[in-house]
């Protein structure tokens, strides 16, 4: 398990890095729409598996989102994405009404995965198209990832108190402040090595409202996967599961980020 998983890193991480460093917005945009393709596979197979007709539409919809942000590269378009992952997983209820044990469980379900990993993909999709949007993007990959490793490990060694049983009986309060301490170490390289003239007074308190942030991704995938009844969303990645798995925590990071950049106005650059 161990080894599998260091071995799916080595080879996907530097794919993906190099890609977003010399590939341009075209390999993040096909990285993107596949990814958050993959995703929606795994939530609508966990969710409603004996239903392919209703598991495509859901995925359908899942993709209207980011393919409007990326086409127009707007913030608008999100919310219109949104209003049709609604309206039509509406109308998709009320024309299979009667065969739903449960339609309002169903019409809630249906249209939380569409519009969470729409939603989600969509906002991280717009933070490329920001100033400095490849460099930010390559900034929430490490620090999201880093405080990941680094929780998986420290929570492997040390870990003694749960964090949240209920939820996960893997995580820990350990795990929690080792993925805390290695996300902002992974901010200060960052800075060191590419981002100067970012002021770093600034990306530290980001770096650790990412990975907070990406921890209760990581735990909001968990109640999803409790609730169908999974331990993990897919076996596509071997030692990390499913494509979900592995980017729980990023798809909460990502939008975070976009709207702090957002609403700050340029004052990450100085400095």
């Amino acid at each position: 398990m161990h080894r599998q998983r260091v071995l799916t890193a080595l080879i996907l991480l530097p794919i993906v890095l190099m890609g977003l460093l010399f590939g341009g917005k075209a390999f993040f945009e096909g990285l993107i729409m596949v990814v958050s393709f993959l995703c929606l596979f795994e939530f609508y197979r966990m969710f409603i598996p004996d239903r392919p007709i209703l598991c495509w539409s859901g995925m359908i919809l899942g993709l209207v989102t980011p393919v409007l942000a990326i086409y127009f590269e707007q913030e608008v378009y999100v919310l219109f994405g949104l209003f049709l992952v609604f309206f039509f997983s509406l109308l998709l209820t009320l024309f299979n009404y009667s065969s739903l044990k449960d339609p309002f469980g169903f019409l809630c379900k249906f249209c939380f995965g569409s519009c969470y990993i729409g939603l989600c993909a969509g906002l991280t999709a717009l933070v490329r198209y920001m100033p400095y949007g490849r460099l930010w993007i390559m900034f929430l990959l490490l620090v999201v990832f880093s405080a990941d490793t680094g929780a998986y490990y420290i929570g492997k060694t040390f870990g003694k108190h749960k964090l949240c049983p209920a939820i996960s009986k893997g995580k820990t309060v350990e795990g929690a402040l080792g993925g805390l301490f290695f996300g902002v170490i992974s901010a200060l390289f960052s800075w060191v090595v590419f981002f100067r003239f970012f002021d770093a007074r600034l990306l530290v308190p980001l770096s650790v409202v990412l990975v907070l942030v990406s921890q209760m991704g990581d735990l909001a995938e968990s109640i999803m996967k409790r609730a169908f009844g999974f331990k993990d969303s897919g076996q596509l990645l071997p030692g990390h599961g499913g494509v979900f798995d592995r980017v729980d925590a990023l798809l909460l990071a990502g939008p975070v980020l976009f709207w702090v950049l957002y609403f700050s106005e340029g004052n990450f650059y100085g400095g």
